[in-house]
Parts: C-alpha cells; sequence; structure tokens
C-alpha cells in the first residue's frame, strides 16, 4: 500500500490527489501533515451547493483541516490551498472540497465521529477526547445535521401527529416538539410555545400535506387546538387520557394541601385553648381528634396520587386511616379513581361514563372538581376520539424524556438551534454512525 493510499484511507476520501506527506515536531507534539488538492473537476466548486463557479482569488492561502488522530493518538492535519469562488447564487465562498463541509475546520469523518460521541457522553467529555473546545462541539452537531436533513423528507406523508411543549431549561424556557405517530420520529422543533411559534409548522406544508394530516393529539392547550382548526380543519383533535387524569390528579393535590392547611390550624386553635401552666395530669393522654386528622394527612400525597394496586401494605393502610378521617379527601380520591378506570373501558361505554362522572363531580361540591368538570366537558369529543382511534402520547412524552436526558448529557445549552439539531440527530430518524465502521445487519 502506498502512502498516498494509506492518507486516503485516514481521511476517508477517494476522490482526492495526495502531493505530500510529513510529520511536523517529535515525541507527543508530533503532528501528521497531509496536503492534498482535489481532483481538476472537483476544483472551482461552490462550498455551499457545489456548482462549478468561476475562480474569484487565491483566498487566504494554505489551509488547514484537522482530521481524525492517528495511531496513538497523533494529530493529523490536511491542508491545501483554498482559493475562493464567485457563486451566481451564493456569492463569493471558499470552494469544496471533498474531505470537509462548508465552514469547517474539521473533516467531516473527525465531525462524524463528534457527532457519534455527543449522542453517547457529555459535550465535556467529546471535547477532552478530541482534544477540542468543548464549545465547538455544538457547531459541529449543527452542520452534520443540517447536511443530514438535506436528503431527509420528514414533513411528507404526515397522517397523525402528536403536538407538545417540553421544558429545556430554568426559567419557563420551552420549545414546541412535533413527533410523526406513525415512525415514531420528531419532524419538527422550535423555540418557545404558543400559536406564533406553532404556527410556521402549519404555514411550510402545502395544502396537499395539511388535507392528509387525519388525527392531532395535544395536551388540551388552547393554542394546539385553535392553530389545528385553522390550518387543518379537515383533522380530528385528540386529547390523551394520560393528561386528563394528570389533570385529576393536579386537581386532587391541591384539594390535600387545603385539607393539610386546614388540620394544621385546627390543631393550633385546639392547643392554643388547652395552653396552661405546668405538666398535664394523668400522664400521657391519647391523641385528640385534630392531631389525628394531622398525622393521616401529613405525608399522603405519595399514597393518594399513585395507583392503589402499585402501593404497598404500609401506604394502603395508610390510605385507608386517611379516607377515613377526612370525607373531603375521600371524595376527592373517589373521583380521581373513577376517572382513571373509565378510560379502561370500551369506546362505547366512555362517553356515557363521562357523564355519569360529570354529575358526581358537580354535586360533591369541591370547587376544583366542578371547574375540573366543565373542562371535561369542553374537551369530550376529543377525549372520546383519542379512545377510538387508539391514539397515546406516551411516544411524546418518551421523546421528551429523551430530549430532558440529551440537555442533562450535555450540561446544557446555551445556544438553542445546537439543541434542536441534537434532537433531529437523536429523535428525528437522522442515521449517524462512526466512519470506517459496517453496519451490522
Amino acid at each position: 500500500m502506498t502512502v498516498s493510499s494509506l492518507s486516503k484511507i485516514i481521511l476517508g476520501v477517494k476522490n482526492i490527489v495526495v502531493e505530500k506527506v510529513e510529520i511536523e515536531g517529535l515525541d507527543q507534539d508530533s503532528q501528521l501533515i497531509i496536503s492534498a488538492r482535489p481532483h481538476k473537476r472537483d476544483m472551482c466548486r461552490c462550498s455551499v451547493c457545489g456548482q462549478k463557479s468561476p475562480r474569484y482569488d487565491c483566498g487566504n492561502g494554505i489551509r488547514r483541516w484537522r482530521a481524525p488522530d492517528f495511531g496513538s493518538g497523533m494529530k493529523v492535519y490536511v491542508e491545501a490551498e483554498a482559493p475562493r469562488v464567485c457563486c451566481p447564487e451564493h456569492g463569493v465562498v471558499v470552494q469544496q472540497f471533498p474531505w470537509a463541509r462548508h465552514h469547517s475546520k474539521f473533516t467531516r469523518n473527525f465531525e462524524d465521529t463528534a457527532v457519534w460521541l455527543s449522542l453517547h457522553l457529555s459535550r465535556k467529555a467529546v471535547a477532552e477526547y478530541l482534544r477540542i473546545s468543548w464549545d465547538t462541539v455544538g457547531p459541529i452537531i449543527s452542520r452534520v445535521e443540517k447536511e443530514l436533513s438535506a436528503n431527509h423528507q420528514p414533513l411528507d406523508n404526515l397522517v397523525n401527529i402528536g403536538i407538545d411543549e417540553t421544558s429545556y431549561k430554568k426559567g419557563h424556557k420551552y420549545i414546541t416538539v412535533i413527533v410523526n405517530h406513525d415512525t415514531n420520529t420528531v419532524v419538527w422543533a422550535a423555540k418557545g410555545h404558543g400559536k406564533t411559534v406553532l404556527e410556521p409548522f402549519f404555514k411550510q406544508l402545502d395544502v396537499k400535506q395539511r388535507s392528509k394530516i387525519r388525527l392531532v393529539s395535544g395536551d388540551g392547550a388552547r393554542w394546539i387546538k385553535d392553530t389545528v382548526e385553522e390550518y387543518c380543519p379537515n383533522a380530528e383533535f385528540c386529547i390523551d387520557p394520560f393528561h386528563v387524569v394528570a389533570w385529576c390528579t393536579k386537581v386532587l393535590d391541591e384539594v390535600r394541601r387545603e385539607e393539610w392547611n386546614k388540620a394544621r390550624a385546627e390543631l393550633a386553635k385546639e392547643k392554643k385553648k388547652k395552653s396552661g401552666r405546668g405538666r398535664p395530669k394523668g400522664g400521657r393522654k391519647q391523641k385528640s381528634a385534630a392531631e389525628q386528622h394531622v398525622d393521616a394527612v401529613k405525608s399522603s400525597r405519595y399514597s393518594l396520587l399513585m395507583n392503589p394496586e402499585n402501593l404497598s401494605e404500609t401506604y394502603q393502610t395508610k390510605l385507608k386511616q386517611l379516607l377515613l378521617h377526612d370525607r373531603r379527601l375521600a371524595t376527592a380520591y373517589r373521583l380521581k379513581e373513577e376517572l382513571r378506570l373509565i378510560f379502561k373501558l370500551s369506546p362505547d361505554e366512555v362517553s356515557t361514563a363521562l357523564d355519569k362522572w360529570r354529575r358526581r363531580a358537580w354535586s360533591c361540591r369541591i370547587e376544583q372538581f366542578v371547574e375540573l368538570q366543565r373542562k371535561i366537558k369542553r374537551h369530550k369529543d376529543a377525549i372520546i376520539a383519542t379512545i377510538t382511534n387508539g391514539i397515546s402520547n406516551a411516544r411524546i412524552e418518551a421523546t421528551n424524556n429523551k430530549i430532558k436526558l440529551s440537555v442533562r448529557m450535555a450540561y446544557g445549552f446555551r445556544n438553542i438551534d445546537n439543541l434542536i439539531s441534537m434532537i433531529m440527530l437523536r429523535c428525528g430518524g437522522l442515521n449517524i454512525g462512526l466512519p470506517g465502521r459496517a453496519q451490522r445487519i
């Protein structure tokens, strides 16, 4: 094997001309420098679109690109003259090189390796392993994702989609994510949430693509429903039972906090009446009703919100004592469990069961549940449509979990565009493999 052939294998490019290979430095600081150039047919092409363009000037002379390390850690660089060309569409840009992407200081193999590692390691670990700055990893991710997305058409043949927003940073920082239910992949993501953020997604779809959308699932937010009705009037809006039960558990937790504050206030009032000087006679007395109520409500959140079949015997006993001592909490808990069990019925029985549950919630005299039954009445058609069509937001929630995992692994993203690129690489169906590795069958 010649030195030229070995150099092409190191760079992962065949259609180049290797002019010279030399080693600079000694011992640990040594570097392998490969002087190369494109073939004549590949010269004077725009680095953005690849169109043949007239030469503009010689640019800044000789330029270097970092390549994957060779052997036991020797840095490898490829260098070449980098003239500029005048593209009719993109103006004056550096000519295209087969081994590098536009506006990059690294070879394609190096960037593909960095992206693959970023999907499994933190950016700090990737930067330390590749011996680059940690804030260089983000732009590499964006460049690779942009190139892969150019040949990927996720917006074609959309039929069943899910829309949801998830936080990526403290301070109410959200991103809106759209998932294709049929392929379980993210097809679109953008910073923020609300109708103004979601509208650009539907505007980029043509009339034919919008007409193909049959089902749209969401969490019941008004801005999602209004946008879907405006741009996809033929689509049926669905609300996942998971979110409906989540509304109910949130209301139950509000009632629990009210009862906890009320029980403490009653106990404080009782102690104030019985306060006096000296030690009480008769030794240790039994706990009063107020004290038993406080003990029952205290730390009861887990017992109330978890499904009863998942509770241990200790928590089941605690739950029984709580329901005996607090009638208001017992009513709220039964309403929560009844609503949860409704969604296990057949689609034909759900409508009647929801109406019965709404009547019980209306007559329970708990303000939060009265308001909740009004909310369920507004979204009744969407809830029934979800059960009838078998749509679940579990995939969207799993995608949100992957997004949060990506943020934690990277220890946060300063640039939201780099985060969206990482989301598309991890969840968008864009396959990125290690350079030089054959795919396993």
